[in-house]
């Protein structure tokens, strides 16, 4: 099993709770679990935060966005812009 890029332990990345925890894939899209899959673009997120919940990283435009930020800038420590593009086909840091 591949491991999440932002997170070295199965626990929720806001509250560090060990049960009960959801699967968030951070690019949606057609064709895009895979890819979350094999690059460790996901995190775990206990059900509230996930989307059982106004809270939730559904529903929540700036967790979403500042959760898909994290994951590219974590990811071009170690690869590049265009290999990011390639994968994911849009740009989520401003610079």
């Amino acid at each position: 099993m591949t491991m999440s890029i932002l997170q070295h332990e199965k626990e929720c990345f806001v509250t560090h709770t060990k049960s009960g925890l959801h699967k968030h894939h951070i690019y949606p899209g057609y064709g895009t679990r895979q890819i979350c899959e094999e690059n460790g673009f996901f995190i775990w997120l206990i059900p509230r935060l996930h989307n059982m919940s106004d809270e939730g990283i559904h529903f929540d435009k700036e967790f979403d966005l500042k959760v898909k930020r994290l994951c590219q800038a974590e990811f071009e420590k170690t690869h590049t812009r265009q290999e990011f593009m390639a994968l994911i086909g849009r740009n989520y840091l401003d610079d």
